[in-house]
């Protein structure tokens, strides 16, 4: 569930892809840029989490969470798309191998891998409510080495924005991309619920 399902996979010039089926639907980055309302905003990155948690409890990884790989469709439901694809990426693979070698086992590395898809969907949900991507970086995978552990970047959700945020809300896209790694959800489920 809420996996886009891929029409065509292959590869072009050394590099794969994936083929959706885009009739009636759009992705996130066709929305416009002024933010969404948080009940509207939530339920897109519910469904994102919930295909995301079926993917890690099968043992895949996305690796590239951007708002381009969410496919939203005419009910206003998102899937996730690429992850026919995230394990053959040349980026996918060195981004595996430098965390085989630290980490030294397989369950860890994608264990770290899945913790940060779901920091990705965070500021994924955090540039959706505050209509500015986080950090001001269009690329997700940009911010998330400027977050700790990599990086020295502190994202909170600004207190005015295009929309209200209400508190409960505010609260969990604040702990999905806190600075403190032991304080941010570790896996979709968790920030799902």
């Amino acid at each position: 569930p809420q996996i886009a399902p891929a029409v065509d996979v292959g590869v072009q010039d050394g590099w794969p892809y994936a083929a959706y089926d885009m009739n009636g639907r759009s992705t996130l980055a066709d929305l416009p840029r002024k933010g969404l309302p948080g009940p509207e905003a939530a339920t897109l990155s519910n469904g994102l989490l919930l295909g995301l948690a079926y993917a890690h409890e099968a043992g895949v990884t996305h690796g590239d969470i951007q708002p381009g790989m969410c496919i939203v469709d005419e009910q206003g439901q998102a899937s996730l798309a690429g992850l026919e694809v995230a394990s053959e990426s040349p980026a996918a693979q060195a981004l595996a191998a430098a965390a085989i070698t630290a980490a030294g086992s397989q369950l860890s590395t994608q264990r770290a891998a899945a913790e940060r898809d779901v920091l990705a969907v965070g500021l994924l949900l955090h540039g959706l409510l505050a209509g500015v991507p986080a950090l001001e970086e269009a690329d997700i995978g940009r911010a998330l080495v400027r977050l700790p552990r990599h990086g020295r970047e502190i994202v909170r959700l600004p207190w005015s924005g295009p929309h209200p945020v209400a508190e409960p809300l505010r609260a969990i896209v604040n702990r999905a991309t806190d600075r403190q790694e032991r304080q941010r959800y570790r896996n979709a489920r968790t920030l799902l619920r």
